[in-house]
């Protein structure tokens, strides 16, 4: 498993009824496993009888969706699955990390997403050539 790093933000509202933002990274390992493939299928079934998540992946980098933050949500299925940390322990819990309401964040969020998936195909690729 390859370790990196996930951008986060949390807020809350202080004691000054302030808006606080915390922006934060947690450890992840970047996981291309099967143990992906089977995150994939228990998760996102319906996308699961139609097609692997590699598959899935290839289908929306090639469509130029990876870039895309108005597909953000499709991105973070795939996203989930190839991740493995202590604090991720459902999808729902994983999706309340992010804070798709800051333009700036979105861009770092995206770019950790297409490293991700350039890392997993990368691996998928070597693996096809074993």
């Amino acid at each position: 498993m390859i370790k990196t790093k996930l951008p986060v933000q949390e807020k809350e509202i202080n004691e000054q009824n302030k808006l606080v933002t915390t922006k934060r990274q947690i450890d992840v390992e970047i996981d291309t496993s099967l143990f992906a493939e089977e995150r994939w299928e228990q998760n996102f079934p319906h996308n699961a009888k139609n097609e692997t998540l590699f598959a899935y992946v290839e289908r929306i980098r090639k469509a130029g969706l990876m870039e895309s933050k108005a597909h953000i949500l499709s991105n973070l299925k795939a996203l989930y699955c190839f991740l493995e940390s202590k604090e991720l322990p459902d999808f729902k819990s994983f999706l309340k990390l992010f804070d798709l309401a800051d333009a700036e964040y979105l861009t770092r969020l995206v770019d950790k997403i297409k490293f991700v998936f350039e890392i997993a195909l990368q691996t998928a690729t070597a693996d096809e050539k074993n």
